[in-house]
């Protein structure tokens, strides 16, 4: 039944449709300026990369070991191509809020069990977001050192 969440699948059939809204966000956003001088089909590759990987992040047993060397992977991206920290993590959030928002938008949560389901996958992707940070905050200072 995990293996199922409908929001993990929802984001991975349209992971590209959601990471080109993302991409267009994030060049927008005035907390996250720095993605303005990246090419919108590079971010898009980014973005699509975080969707389709979400199941591995967020139901195998051994999800902590592949969370932290995906997070440090995206943290060592970020950091080569400039971007401050704040916009790192930012720019994260904002991959989170754009998946919810599309499958709140296709109204895909309607019985319970599907409510149910959802509320599983939020938390998940929350935890998910707790480590994230961390790992990215850690590789950020571990290289400014």
């Amino acid at each position: 039944m995990v293996e199922s969440i409908k929001l993990l699948d929802i984001a991975e059939q349209n992971a590209e449709e959601i990471a080109e809204h993302w991409a267009m966000e994030v060049q927008k956003n005035k907390r996250t300026t720095h993605y303005q001088s990246i090419k919108k089909e590079k971010l898009i590759v980014y973005a699509v990369d975080f969707y389709r990987n979400l199941r591995k992040l967020l139901v195998p047993e051994d999800r902590l070991e592949f969370t932290q060397e995906y997070f440090q992977k995206y943290a060592k991206k970020c950091y080569e191509i400039g971007l401050p920290l704040q916009e790192a993590i930012y720019g994260l959030v904002l991959m989170r809020r754009h998946m919810w928002l599309y499958a709140d938008f296709q109204a895909i949560f309607i019985d319970a069990l599907e409510h149910n389901q959802a509320i599983d996958g939020i938390m998940r992707v929350m935890l998910m977001m707790d480590y994230a940070i961390y790992e990215i905050t850690q590789y950020y200072l571990e290289s400014a050192k």
